[in-house]
């Protein structure tokens, strides 16, 4: 059977288009910060001889080093979203973002407005709608001019909401010896009350940073990837924007107990073992997220890749979930399950289908998808993505390996 015969035949309709402009979209803005360090030779080294231990006493699992590690947060059990699960930090975008106040903060270490906008806001295609039309700039009157653009005040939103919940302040004093690495910033002022205050109100990091005389580290944050939440998962939904940027230096953290209750520095491979054995909780974008760096085991080749695709713009995905007879799926764009017009304003519900997973996997030829048996998700991919990394599927019983099916 083929894939169209297959879509007729399990009666799947194409949504028709939403019209956005009479209805006010149902999701909210965010950032989310991948944030990489390289990790020690003693944690290298420990990671081998874990490795080959495991393989000794199951040749069957997965082994594999990787010299890297991300940091992930784990949300509070009294998070209104995604309680308990393992993230990368971040967080709301709030207006003063966008306050152009910060263009004297950048004016205070000798960079110029017109030199930022240069660097940062030429619009890249795919250029996705958070970035082209921001919803939270929807009911304000301030002109474009006199505001930050998208670009820059996203990645002021995920440097605050990084410090915020980790005491992690990426910043620098001043532009010279620019490195791709983040500059994290150091001062003799107890950053801990400003912390406090930054948790009332989000106008408190303009201030820290005025009062400091640094601004956040915008050149070390690149584009990654555009997840909106699917119509079906809790009562909110964000539209996030994932950067992601290396440090050379490990960090003093200090969790912000409000928000976050722990924290790992892990390898992706590790991490996904411990949520494939369900030690932890992930939610769905960061075990494609997770998927997508298995490809990738050193430090310097993450970091050349997060360079060589700098300024390729990124599209907005958003999954769309569908039932199975032994679970479900969340297909992705360029899968042959993907509804031309997707039901982004969640005004009718998911198609239900009266096949197993296997059976939905078998019937199309391009995968793109996440499929879930109970709280697991599993990244399924045979396409290549344009300009970024492909996920691997993960196998707790063999290498990892680009999915082929």
């Amino acid at each position: 059977m083929s894939a169209t015969q297959f879509l007729a035949s399990s009666n799947h309709k194409l949504r028709s288009p939403v019209n956005h402009k009479s209805v006010i979209p149902p999701w909210k803005e965010a950032t989310s910060l991948i944030m990489v360090k390289k990790a020690s030779l003693q944690q290298v080294v420990g990671d081998e001889l874990a490795s080959f231990l495991r393989a000794m006493r199951s040749p069957s699992k997965q082994t594999g080093s990787c010299n890297y590690r991300l940091l992930m947060v784990k949300r509070s059990s009294l998070s209104s979203f995604m309680s308990n699960a393992f993230v990368f930090p971040g967080g709301l975008v709030e207006e003063v973002d966008f306050s152009s106040g910060w263009w004297t903060v950048f004016e205070n270490i000798g960079v110029s407005k017109d030199s930022l906008l240069q660097e940062f806001c030429k619009i890249k295609d795919p250029c996705p709608p958070m970035i082209q039309k921001p919803l939270i700039l929807s009911g304000l009157s301030v002109p474009p001019k006199q505001r930050l653009p998208t670009d820059l005040a996203y990645r002021i939103t995920a440097i605050r909401e990084t410090f915020e919940e980790t005491g992690v302040l990426i910043a620098r004093h001043s532009v010279e010896d620019k490195d791709i690495a983040a500059s994290l910033c150091e001062s003799d002022v107890d950053l801990s009350k400003w912390r406090s205050k930054l948790h009332k109100s989000p106008q408190i990091f303009l201030e820290l940073c005025l009062e400091l005389k640094v601004c956040p580290d915008v050149w070390s944050l690149f584009e990654w990837s555009n997840w909106l939440t699917p119509i079906s998962v809790g009562h909110r939904r964000y539209d996030t924007m994932f950067y992601i940027c290396c440090i050379n230096k490990d960090p003093d953290i200090i969790l912000n107990d409000n928000e976050v209750i722990a924290l790992k520095w892990c390898s992706p491979l590790e991490i996904l073992q411990e949520y494939y054995s369900n030690l932890v909780f992930l939610a769905p974008p960061q075990v494609y997220e997770l998927s997508r760096l298995l490809g990738l085991d050193s430090y310097k080749s993450l970091m050349d890749f997060i360079v060589k695709r700098k300024g390729k713009g990124i599209e907005q995905w958003l999954p769309v979930i569908c039932t199975a007879l032994d679970g479900a799926v969340s297909v992705l764009p360029g899968d042959d399950l993907y509804p031309k017009n997707p039901d982004y304003l969640g005004q009718s519900p998911g198609q239900d289908f009266p096949h197993t997973l296997e059976e939905l996997k078998a019937q199309v030829q391009n995968l793109h998808r996440m499929e879930i048996r109970g709280p697991v998700t599993t990244v399924v991919c045979n396409i290549p993505s344009c300009g970024h990394l492909t996920p691997l599927t993960y196998s707790s019983t063999k290498k990892n390996l680009q999915s082929s099916l």
